[in-house]
């Protein structure tokens, strides 16, 4: 486990900066990301900068974005975490294949994210951990979802 404390705005609703997140750092090692985990990531562009970012895209699945809407596998993605936000917001059309050890990742604040629409998906060693609960502050403390 380690300490992770928010910077940004990029997955607002759901973390805002400040915001303290335990992240399990041995999670990916034992177990397959699932879609809609919240994950520090690493960038593939810049290794020494870290990120938190949702997983929307697994191992294998083509990722699209047309007329504002996120599709996986042709079905539109159901975003609860987006917690009201237009799903819209900051989508430009796209394609992506998720190749066999890959995972497409996107902030909730999708206007203020630079996540895979970007620099297309990443690899499974980039995901250095799963947040699993906010500490920090207090009226938010719980587990992450």
């Amino acid at each position: 486990m380690k300490l992770y404390i928010v910077r940004g705005d990029s997955m607002l609703p759901a973390f805002y900066e400040g915001d303290r997140l335990v992240v399990d750092r041995r999670s990916y090692r034992d177990s397959t990301p699932a879609r809609g985990d919240v994950a520090v990531v690493r960038d593939p562009r810049q290794s020494a900068r870290h990120g938190l970012k949702r997983i929307v895209g697994l191992a294998g699945e083509e990722v699209r974005i047309e007329d504002g809407l996120l599709h996986v596998d042709g079905v539109v993605l159901d975003e609860p975490y987006l917690g009201g936000l237009p799903a819209t917001l900051g989508l430009a059309p796209g394609d992506w294949h998720v190749g066999a050890d890959e995972y497409f990742i996107m902030g909730d604040n999708r206007v203020r994210s630079t996540d895979s629409r970007e620099y297309g998906p990443v690899k499974v060693d980039l995901l250095i951990g799963k947040a699993r609960f906010r500490y920090w502050p207090p009226r938010r403390w719980g587990p992450v979802w």
